[in-house]
């Protein structure tokens, strides 16, 4: 992929990856390295081989990776070198919901309703519903406070639920591990307790807050 280049994978310096749009077909598979996995161009072309091989055939994505260390010289395998293969899929469209909010004090609240409605609507448990809802509240309060418009709310429901608030400001967010007397800082906080996994990512026309939560019986 003709991507702009980003700080090195696991790289202990970290940096800003700079943001890129790449259309790709369903089950596409991705694979991202350091720098001393492809030592060489004849280590290229056998990854390149046993990648192209694997997506043709069906391979789990672990079976996968196992195949591509596999093939590699030993002396790579044992230089610490990191593999992360990712395969691209879609989510119906009934299994998704997207709102656009105000900049506005109310719009948490409005949030919270929208967000308890569609999910029981799916018949998720009320659990992931009350969590849901807090998560959202507050990811939503961060952006009325701190973000500008437009101000946009998406859910995604797949083999897990994928919660996403978008404003315009690039402004990275910091998790602060507020007091229990301090009223403020304590919105990232409750979402890292709630979520599986959360994270930004920045675009040209703003930023993206978004949380990952595991569903009962998910494992």
């Amino acid at each position: 992929l003709d991507v702009p280049e980003g700080p090195g994978l696991f790289d202990a310096d970290g940096g800003l990856f700079a943001p890129a749009a790449v259309t790709l077909e369903e089950g596409s598979v991705l694979a991202f390295g350091t720098g001393d996995l492809l030592p060489d161009e004849h280590a290229e072309e056998r990854v390149t081989r046993v990648l192209a091989d694997g997506v043709r055939s069906g391979r789990g994505l672990q079976q996968l990776g196992d195949d591509i260390v596999y093939a590699l010289p030993d002396d790579t395998r044992s230089a610490g070198a990191a593999l992360l293969l990712a395969r691209t899929g879609t989510v119906s469209d009934h299994r998704v919901a997207t709102w656009d909010l105000a900049q506005d004090r109310t719009t948490p609240a409005t949030a919270r309703l929208l967000v308890r409605d569609r999910l029981q609507g799916w018949g998720l448990d009320e659990d992931t519903v009350d969590a849901t809802e807090l998560i959202v509240s507050e990811l939503v309060t961060n952006a009325v406070r701190y973000g500008t418009p437009p101000l946009r709310l998406r859910l995604l429901l797949d083999t897990t639920l994928t919660c996403e608030v978008h404003d315009g400001s690039t402004a990275s967010p910091h998790l602060r591990h507020a007091h229990t007397v301090d009223e403020g800082g304590r919105g990232l906080f409750i979402v890292s307790r709630l979520a599986a996994h959360w994270g930004a990512r920045h675009g040209p026309d703003g930023k993206v807050l978004w949380t990952e939560q595991k569903l009962p019986g998910s494992g």
